[in-house]
């Protein structure tokens, strides 16, 4: 819910007109000081919030708030001396430092921390210079705050890590800052800009090893993958989220296997010839139609979460490479299984590997278009548009009655050549087996103008002859069609919904 507010997908009761964009002036003005939580104006929310948390009470002097912090620290050392003899050795300066930041501090660091405390030589230290240390660096912290306001900088002495006052988190930021710097996972050129800009910038360190601002953020900045170890994390990813959709993915696999028994069983009642065209427009159809219908989940789902992945830092290009590759074995397994079925129910005397080529273009080439439209259209919308874009492409520019009359005038042969699949498919599944069978036209009836028109129009053109031929220009055309609809679905991903990432 709160990243569907910050996207903007709920609206945000608090600030009316709210927009995703604003977030950044408020973060800019708050890093200022001139502005607080939620737009609030600065000087009323702190105040507010300082009166919240005294029980609205007054906040207390810095008298006070110095005397309650020299209880609490003397309280930390009862616990911390476990032998209670009045000093603190290095072992338990560990334990304390370990308690505070969560890590395991190296010995140099709990070494140079004793050196502070005591003085060098000293192999422990007692209550008064624990005391004296710690009460010392509440200035330090104070003008810190005040100097570098930040998320990341206690705001006053109230703050508290893990229940412990401000000043025991300060003696643990110097050990964690220390040990990071001594880490391998900075090189020797990001220490010597470390140190460049720690001696320009003002207040980027004191006398206590405090890290500053600047510093902290230098330390921040990661580096993401490049273009080949995204694609690859991609790859795993999809990979695992893959396997776990089969149970929707047999929904799919059912559909096409219904729908190829149901196509062959009315082809072979009502007695169609296998070299009739619209058998192939039908079953081309369908199974563009089901493919198109199952790729719209590619990039349509999840989509606010892809939102806020390309927004720090993920490859678009790696993701939807990564993506559509393994789509592509969902359609192979999709086409031959509706392929095979009504091929062997129909019996055609055609090799298989031959007669199953098109019908896998026309799989490759839906799926493009089921990626445009998810990467375009509002993916509420997608179902519809992309049925009825399946409808036009396939079964209204490709149907042989009308075909010959877009191929008679040049501009629409252009643009029914560049856009529709069945233009292509269908010559491609009609000749082939008209010339693997040797078919003769019907010298009689209603079958000898059929023939007669399919041959007209699915030879007809100037771009079928100019290509090599309705096999290799069909073969061609399509796998350029997809190719450009891929890319045309990168750019709208790449582009599009900029408003609602985060």
């Amino acid at each position: 819910w709160f990243m569907d507010v910050i996207s903007g997908e709920v609206p945000n009761p608090r600030v009316q007109g709210f927009q995703p964009k604003m977030l950044f002036d408020w973060w800019e003005a708050y890093e200022k000081g001139e502005m607080g939580v939620g737009g609030a104006n600065v000087q009323e929310g702190e105040d507010t919030a300082r009166h919240r948390e005294m029980g609205g009470r007054a906040a207390m002097t810095e008298q006070e708030d110095a005397m309650v912090l020299r209880s609490n620290l003397i309280d930390e050392w009862n616990r911390i001396d476990d032998n209670h003899d009045g000093f603190l050795d290095a072992d338990e300066l560990k334990t304390l430092l370990k308690r505070c930041s969560n890590l395991e501090p190296e010995d140099e660091v709990v070494g140079e921390l004793m050196a502070r405390m005591a003085g060098k030589d000293h192999g422990v230290v007692t209550r008064n210079e624990f005391l004296k240390y710690l009460l010392s660096l509440k200035s330090t912290i104070a003008q810190e705050t005040s100097n570098s306001p930040s998320r990341n900088s206690p705001k006053g002495l109230d703050f508290t890590i893990r229940g412990l006052p401000a000043t025991m988190a300060a003696l643990a930021k110097p050990a964690l800052f220390i040990g990071r710097r001594r880490s391998d996972a900075y090189d020797e050129d990001d220490e010597d800009s470390e140190a460049t800009s720690s001696d320009e910038s003002d207040g980027d360190s004191d006398e206590h090893g405090f890290t500053g601002k600047n510093t902290m953020l230098r330390k921040l900045h990661r580096k993401t993958p490049g273009l080949c170890a995204q694609m690859n994390i991609s790859g795993q990813r999809n990979a695992i989220q893959w396997w776990r959709k089969n149970p929707s993915r047999m929904i799919f696999f059912a559909a096409m296997t219904i729908g190829a028994v149901i196509l062959s069983l009315q082809d072979v009642i009502v007695k169609s010839p296998l070299w009739d065209a619209m058998v192939y427009v039908n079953t081309h159809t369908i199974v563009g139609l089901l493919i198109a219908i199952f790729c719209l989940q590619v990039f349509g789902e999840n989509q606010p979460v892809f939102w806020r992945e390309r927004n720090r830092g993920l490859n678009v290009l790696a993701h939807t490479v990564a993506k559509d590759t393994l789509t592509n074995i969902d359609i192979l397994m999709q086409c031959f299984l509706f392929t095979s079925v009504y091929y062997c129910v129909r019996g055609y005397q055609v090799a298989f590997f031959w007669y199953f080529i098109p019908y896998l273009l026309v799989g490759w080439t839906s799926a493009g278009w089921a990626f445009l439209v998810s990467a375009w259209v509002p993916y509420t919308h997608g179902p519809f548009v992309t049925s009825l874009v399946v409808f036009v492409v396939c079964g209204l520019l490709g149907n042989p009655f009308n075909l010959s009359k877009f191929l008679g005038n040049p501009a629409l042969e252009a643009g029914v050549s560049l856009i529709s699949i069945t233009r292509w498919s269908i010559p491609m599944s009609f000749w082939l087996y008209v010339d693997e069978n040797n078919i003769q036209p019907p010298t009689e009836g209603k079958d000898k103008a059929i023939f007669q028109q399919y041959q007209t129009s699915l030879s007809k053109g100037t771009w079928q002859d100019a290509l090599g031929g309705y096999w290799w220009a069909g073969l061609y055309m399509l796998v350029a069609q997809g190719f450009v609809l891929r890319v045309v679905t990168f750019i709208g991903l790449l582009v599009r919904n900029r408003d609602k990432q985060v």
